[in-house]
C-alpha cells in the first residue's frame, strides 16, 4: 500500500479501523472480504444539521459552500478532539459523531453535551 493510500484509509476512516484494514490487506490469504463492525454498549451519538442549509445553498456558489462546509466541519473536528468524540461520518451539511466508542467512557452523554453546545457556538 503506497503513502497515500495510507492517508486516504487514514482521511475517511477512524485509525482504530484503518490501521485494522492495513494490517489485513497485508494478508492475502482470504478469498472473502471482511466486515470491520464493533459493538458498542453505552454509547452516545450526536447528529448535527444546519438549519436552512438548502436556503443559505442558493445564495452561494458551489466552491463557496464547500469551503464554508470545510471550514465549518474542521471546528468541529477540533471540537471532536476536545471532547473525546470521534467524527463518523460526514453527509452534506450533516455531522454526526460519537462518544464512548471507540474506548469507552462513564461520561459520554456530559461530554456528547458539551461537544453539542460548543458546535451551536462554532457555528454563530
Amino acid at each position: 500500500m503506497s503513502k497515500w493510500q495510507e492517508q486516504l484509509l487514514l482521511s475517511v476512516l477512524p485509525e482504530h479501523v484503518a490501521v485494522q484494514m492495513r494490517q489485513d490487506l497485508d494478508r492475502a490469504d482470504s478469498q472473502f472480504k471482511k466486515i470491520y463492525m464493533s459493538r458498542h454498549e453505552n454509547v452516545s451519538i450526536l447528529y448535527a444539521d444546519i438549519v436552512g442549509f438548502t436556503a443559505i445553498s442558493s445564495t452561494y456558489s458551489a466552491q463557496e459552500l464547500v469551503s464554508m462546509l470545510n471550514e465549518l466541519f474542521a471546528r468541529f473536528d477540533k471540537l471532536a478532539e476536545k471532547y473525546q468524540q470521534l467524527r463518523i461520518k460526514i453527509l452534506g451539511d450533516c455531522y454526526y459523531c460519537i462518544s464512548g466508542a471507540p474506548r469507552e467512557r462513564p461520561d459520554h452523554a456530559v461530554l456528547c453535551v458539551h461537544m453539542g453546545l460548543s458546535m451551536v457556538k462554532a457555528i454563530k
